[in-house]
């Protein structure tokens, strides 16, 4: 997918030429960054680990490596999991796409691979992605630079204040990655944001949710907690939960247990050097409204 292969080139060109990172004592990992050190994968790794609460993404290099290292497997994530509703899409004049917390819009690419492997036009595709992140803010300027035909928009303001003023339609909101980052690192902020979702869901009327997370009891907790406001606020939907991880104990089964699924937008062969993880490993939930 030449736009995906044009983003993680220009990210792994900002990250070689940036200088090392200057975090002082802000940095995530301790004094890891003060050093001589080009890999920034320890300081997200920090930022992944089970006990941190704290330590969240705060230097430009540590996104850029984010980019490089997640982009590929996220994307794959969210083309197989939109590509189960081939059967109901494919019936679609036009998709308009909402992304919540969007950071590099790894879901763009997966969502745009599959609207173009069932013989739709760019032309047709809109993306709104939204993250109010500063630091993801380039990067979010690099996706959208990247697409001519496709209609892609990114923006670094609240979605909930956006689409209060905006008549634009949304057919799918997706949230990839964001529930469980937004349970670890906002929790009090959390009821709040699902109250103003579905005040947006009761607006703008979608198809479909589609959530992709990482396999962790704060994923599964995150997800589970949305499924019951929606429910007590008597929203009218259906839902279905799968993973491609492999059942642990300690977490509990899910969803329903698929086969790992290999890239299908490029090669990765730009990142080699960053060991992308190979597979699909995440969670999925689907909602479809009534």
């Amino acid at each position: 997918m030449i736009e995906l292969d044009q983003l993680l080139t220009w990210c792994d060109t900002e990250y070689t030429n940036a200088l090392h990172c200057q975090c002082g004592n802000a940095c995530t990992n301790g004094n890891y960054c003060r050093g001589q050190q080009t890999n920034c994968y320890s300081c997200i790794q920090r930022v992944h680990s089970y006990g941190n609460h704290t330590y969240h993404y705060n230097c430009e290099k540590m996104v850029l490596y984010y980019t490089l290292k997640h982009c590929y497997r996220f994307g794959a994530e969210v083309f197989y999991e939109i590509n189960r509703l081939k059967n109901d899409i494919v019936n679609w004049q036009e998709i308009n796409i909402t992304s919540i917390g969007c950071g590099p819009c790894s879901e763009l690419f997966g969502a745009l691979s599959f609207w173009r492997t069932i013989g739709k036009d760019d032309v047709d595709f809109h993306f709104r992605g939204f993250d109010t992140e500063p630091l993801w803010q380039p990067v979010m300027n690099q996706v959208q630079a990247s697409f001519q035909a496709a209609d892609v928009q990114t923006f670094g303001q609240d979605v909930f204040a956006y689409y209060g003023q905006s008549r634009e339609p949304v057919d799918v909101i997706i949230l990839n990655y964001m529930l469980s980052d937004m349970m670890k690192f906002h929790f009090g902020q959390y009821d709040q944001f699902l109250n103003n979702l579905i005040v947006l869901i009761r607006q703008k009327q979608p198809r479909y949710l589609l959530v992709n997370d990482v396999y962790l009891l704060v994923s599964v907790g995150a997800t589970n907690k949305m499924l019951r406001f929606m429910k007590n606020a008597n929203l009218n939907y259906k839902q279905a939960k799968l993973q491609y991880h492999n059942f642990h104990p300690y977490i509990g089964q899910f969803g329903k247990q698929v086969p790992k699924q290999p890239f299908v937008m490029s090669d990765a062969s730009i990142v080699h050097k960053y060991a992308p993880f190979p597979e699909t490993n995440s969670i999925q939930t689907y909602i479809k409204f009534q």
